[in-house]
């Protein structure tokens, strides 16, 4: 049986809809901070400490973000490379009125309570869920009903699954901090344009951010339109993204390890596309994200082989270049993916085709080893390129 790692919960956003109105939030967001239970004590440990460098309340004051966003970049610094990881739902309230017709808290609650169980009780087998049971939450409170109708206690009343009465004030501190800081980049009440600063830092502890509904057009904000090309950019993006939301739906409800790595490695495209859609994100930090919450690590070759390269199978497109991995959000992108696929594919081709000719001169033409009629397309390719030649 797998560790049993927690959840600290904390959520920003309120349930209301007329989006005229100053101080009615535009998104939801609801951060889990995941960490294994081995590292639970350390990490408290290092908090404490770091808390009491900076604040005398006895809290992490998110205040900080604004107030002293050079000393706030210092913090995070300090935080960064403790051992644990943001799960994170961005819902878009604006896409729920207009795609569901949701225009009242009631149903918005059940549409986010039924999206973020459905993700995390299929992407974790054991979670103890931690919330603040001072604090009155929107979703929290409800979210913890939720769970308690579809998941079954045992004899002790402990579930692999669920609420479970754990606490931990620094760790519930930790995912308001990290909460406020995602709310800067998204929501109109809250922007901020040391945002970017804040989550340069903080980027490679983040695991997954969910963006809901799905819709490529979360992509397309502020993306610029100015490019060669541009007028291929949209059809680009949307077949990217639509595909990826596609092999997630089809699969999410898998059991099998390697669909799993498979879906979070889209999810995790999905959000630097969001972040950073020119960017690529190195296969090492790919692969720090994903071994971030398993206890057997995933090696490159591993990751190239079965997850990548089956996703590209299943018709994924994925760009690549000597950077790392992409969702493409122009023709220069797929360039890329050509580019570097025919630095193997061409080399490989020629020693195919030496090899061939070798094995026929000196068997007087008796012999080629393209015959068999599983190698005619290589045969084809070869011989149209001396032909071309």
């Amino acid at each position: 049986m797998d560790e049993m790692q927690y959840a600290f919960l904390d959520e920003f956003g309120d349930n209301r809809f007329n989006f005229n109105h100053e101080h009615v939030s535009t998104h939801f967001i609801v951060v889990s901070i995941l960490l294994k239970d081995s590292n639970k004590e350390m990490v408290e440990s290092k908090l404490e400490q770091i808390r009491d460098s900076y604040f005398h309340s006895g809290e992490f004051e998110t205040h900080i973000l604004e107030e002293n966003p050079i000393q706030a970049i210092q913090l995070l610094n300090d935080i960064k490379d403790l051992p644990f990881s943001v799960w994170a739902y961005v819902i878009d309230k604006r896409k729920t009125r207009e795609d569901f017709g949701i225009m009242h808290k009631t149903p918005f609650l059940k549409y986010v309570n039924r999206a973020i169980y459905d993700d995390l009780s299929l992407s974790f087998e054991q979670l103890d869920l931690v919330a603040d049971d001072q604090e009155e939450k929107q979703f929290i409170g409800g979210f913890r009903k939720y769970i308690k109708t579809r998941n079954i206690p045992d004899l002790f009343d402990y579930s692999t699954f669920g609420f479970n009465n754990s606490q931990s004030d620094l760790l519930l501190q930790l995912a308001k901090l990290m909460i406020r800081i995602l709310a800067e980049n998204c929501d109109k009440t809250q922007y901020s344009e040391q945002y970017r600063s804040f989550f340069k830092i903080i980027k490679s502890r983040i695991s997954a951010i969910n963006l809901l509904p799905h819709d490529y057009k979360n992509f397309l904000v502020d993306f610029p339109t100015e490019k060669q090309n541009s007028r291929y950019d949209e059809v680009i993006i949307r077949q990217a993204v639509n595909l990826a939301y596609q092999y997630i739906e089809k699969h999410r409800k898998s059991e099998e390890e390697d669909e799993r790595l498979r879906i979070d490695f889209l999810k995790f495209l999905l959000f630097n596309l969001k972040e950073n859609p020119d960017e690529y994100v190195y296969t090492e930090e790919v692969l720090d994200n994903l071994n971030a919450i398993r206890d057997i690590k995933m090696n490159p070759h591993y990751f190239r082989s079965n997850i990548v390269s089956k996703l590209r199978d299943s018709g994924v497109i994925i760009a690549s270049s000597k950077k790392g991995y992409k969702l493409p959000v122009c023709l220069n992108d797929l360039y890329d993916f050509v580019n570097l696929s025919s630095l193997t594919i061409h080399p490989m081709l020629q020693r195919i085709a030496k090899c061939r000719d070798q094995i026929l001169e000196t068997t007087n033409h008796e012999i080629d080893i393209l015959e068999p009629k599983e190698y005619g397309y290589l045969k084809k390719i070869i011989e149209m390129e001396k032909m071309r030649i």
